[in-house]
């Protein structure tokens, strides 16, 4: 195994000549502003490190783990990523462009403002995200898990915009798009919690929102006294 702690980006550069960068383990180190094209990285963890402003292009990524690391407006573009763990990542800003993702968790990720185009996410899980205001547009989800816990203090995907998407056979859990606004998306085969509060503008196949029934107030005295009984204790 390689390992590299504390190095400089440009010693990593030297090992993606071979276009292979294999079982390594990357930890504490300063990544920012690096350039990956046409490389497959196998097997390698990214670990403690700052990975901003980084360029991933035509990059192929398996059994890969990228933990507690910050890729801030970094961006991955005509990229492969099959099955790889990414856990208490900052993605803010980042941008995700004709990319394939499968098998792939994010997990604990700060995604604000990240931005995801032309891609397609497969038999993948989204759990407890942060990811106000990111945009999805003309992206694909196939069989996916989207979850956001109760109680961990994420926003999922609160504000953020989903146009031109196609959900299919997806389940969600801890309603992950509440405040979120969906444009020209269509759901497909999809179940459980997933919004219960949602803006959709011509999209298909979302649940229906259930409205809280009410009742005709028939008695307001009683209806004050209670009132008043409960105010003074």
């Amino acid at each position: 195994m390689a390992i590299y702690n504390y190095s400089n980006k440009d010693i990593i550069q030297i090992d993606f000549q071979t276009g292979s960068f294999t079982d390594a383990s990357i930890t504490n180190s300063d990544l920012d502003g690096l350039s990956s094209e046409s490389v497959h990285w196998n097997k390698t963890e990214i670990r403690d490190s700052n990975c901003n402003d980084a360029l991933f292009t035509a990059s192929n990524f398996s059994d890969c783990n990228f933990s507690r690391s910050s890729f801030i407006n970094s961006q991955f573009s005509k990229c492969q990523l099959i099955n790889n763990n990414l856990q208490g990542l900052s993605l803010i800003k980042i941008k995700i462009l004709n990319t394939k993702l499968k098998r792939t968790v994010f997990e604990s990720c700060t995604m604000q403002r990240a931005q995801f185009k032309n891609t397609i996410i497969d038999s993948s899980t989204i759990k407890d995200i942060e990811g106000i205001f990111a945009n999805f547009s003309n992206t694909i989800f196939i069989n996916c898990y989207i979850e956001l816990t109760y109680g961990n203090g994420m926003n999922g995907f609160s504000s953020a915009l989903f146009e031109n998407c196609i959900f299919y056979n997806c389940t969600f859990s801890g309603y992950p798009l509440r405040g979120a606004k969906i444009n020209h998306c269509t759901f497909i085969a999809c179940g459980g919690e997933i919004s219960d509060d949602i803006e959709a503008e011509c999209s298909y196949g979302i649940p229906r929102i259930p409205v809280p029934e009410s009742m005709t107030l028939t008695d307001a005295d009683a209806a004050q006294n209670l009132i008043n009984e409960v105010s003074h204790g």
